[in-house]
């Protein structure tokens, strides 16, 4: 074999090695599904009764150890705190969402049984489509919205950059955005049209993320000042989401490798009898990774 040959054997083995590794990293990472909503709260008998009463939502003990609520497909645990959170809306959850049917006249039924009510009843586009905001026992944002039901459906962000943020939780937990990018409209974000705007399904609940309100002046949807710096969820009324996997050993490997920012490492949580590591996902947004089956509908191991 001849000089050159020798040199185009050499340089096609490394890059079949190279190609090899690149497609190995390119494999789909297995997606997670939706396990539960941390909550921060002084009373968590208060908050269980009201997530109960107002939204059907069933009282559990959570593995025997924790009481907690369970919404179908997922969880709301609740971890007990000494003060009051910190209830302003400029971390990177801005609510969680549940469905209604007749929205128009669900608002007077709640005003009656005097729910607390963050926004009236205002207009979707579309025949009688409607949407409100609640608060809950501590002040965490709850919208209510037309969707044909009455199940826990979404969690609402904020985001610096959409993309971004839904590229990071297609690569490190296998969650595909509805599509792959969506360019910033240019304008205010006083319509739907002027929002950016991507979303992703995870199990029953849809991840909405929504650019920061950062203009000014604020958009009509906006009460607060112009949303300029995203704060930490930690220590918030909605202090983070968690998602599931059987094994969480090789996704913790998986994300440490990939310069995840990690919280807290594989940590046993006895006060939930639960196996999981934190890491910080985008906008500072703290997400747990716990070790669990998936869960069927409206039943769980």
């Amino acid at each position: 074999m001849n000089r050159c040959c020798r040199y185009s054997l050499v340089v096609w083995t490394v890059l079949g090695g190279f190609f090899g590794m690149a497609k190995l990293m390119a494999q789909e990472v297995e997606p997670a599904r939706f396990h539960h909503v941390m909550l921060n709260s002084v009373d968590p008998a208060k908050s269980i009764q009201f997530y109960s009463r107002v939204f059907g939502a069933s009282p559990v003990k959570f593995r025997g150890v924790s009481d907690g609520l369970f919404t179908e497909k997922s969880f709301i645990l609740i971890n007990k705190v000494a003060t009051p959170p910190d209830s302003k809306l400029n971390t990177g959850i801005w609510h969680i969402g549940w469905g209604g049917v007749d929205v128009k006249n669900e608002y007077e039924w709640w005003k009656n049984h005097k729910v607390d009510i963050h926004t009236p009843l205002s207009p979707l586009p579309g025949p009688d489509n409607f949407y409100m905001y609640i608060s809950g026992p501590d002040k965490e944002l709850i919208e209510i919205n037309t969707m044909g039901h009455h199940r826990f459906a979404h969690v609402h962000f904020f985001c610096t950059d959409v993309n971004e943020s839904v590229d990071w939780y297609a690569k490190h937990l296998g969650l595909k955005p509805r599509v792959p990018r969506r360019e910033k409209p240019k304008g205010d974000m006083s319509t739907l049209a002027g929002i950016w705007i991507n979303v992703i399904q995870c199990d029953n609940v849809t991840m909405i993320f929504f650019g920061k309100p950062d203009v000014t002046p604020a958009p009509p949807w906006w009460r607060d000042e112009p949303l300029k710096d995203i704060q930490p969820t930690k220590d918030r009324p909605i202090d983070r989401i968690a998602f599931s996997y059987r094994d969480i050993q090789p996704v913790f490997e998986r994300m440490k490798a990939a310069s995840v920012e990690i919280i807290e490492p594989i940590t046993e949580r006895k006060e939930f009898r639960l196996k999981s590591f934190l890491v910080q996902g985008p906008d500072k947004v703290t997400i747990e990774v716990v070790e669990a089956k998936p869960i069927p509908e409206g039943t769980w191991d």
